[in-house]
């Protein structure tokens, strides 16, 4: 087995009110960070108003969700959407990804959306399809 690590150079992030996200939108697939309540995109991907806010929101309330959405922008595209209830659980599911342990995380990451609970140490459950707010 090999593994090589290629280094991304060009400059990737991009807020929702850059002009060049809507190319982007129908060219590649995004990865969101950020709930329907300050993430444009969030919400349009979510099929929600912007901003929406608390259960309204779909993400459970002192938790966060990594939530795989198909075609969210246009067909053959997805997005991969990292949004907490507050900013400190959005970053625990974005510590999730970045220190992903495929032993601790693999098991738990399966379907199309996760709950994330805790901010320290996060932990993983499913996220029912139907109840997004559970």
């Amino acid at each position: 087995t090999y593994e090589q690590v290629v280094p991304i150079m060009d400059n990737i992030a991009r807020l929702d009110t850059d002009p060049e996200i809507e190319t982007a939108k129908t060219e590649k697939n995004l990865i969101l960070v950020g709930g329907p309540a300050v993430n444009r995109l969030t919400a349009q991907a979510l099929g929600l108003s912007y901003p929406t806010y608390g259960e309204a929101s779909t993400i459970p309330e002192n938790a966060a969700v990594i939530k795989l959405v198909n075609d969210a922008f246009t067909t053959g595209k997805v997005a991969l959407i990292v949004a907490g209830w507050e900013a400190e659980n959005t970053q625990a599911a974005c510590s999730v990804l970045q220190k992903y342990d495929y032993d601790e995380y693999a098991p738990k990451l399966t379907g199309t959306a996760v709950k994330v609970t805790g901010t320290t140490n996060p932990t993983l459950a499913p996220l029912a399809e139907g109840n997004q707010t559970e």
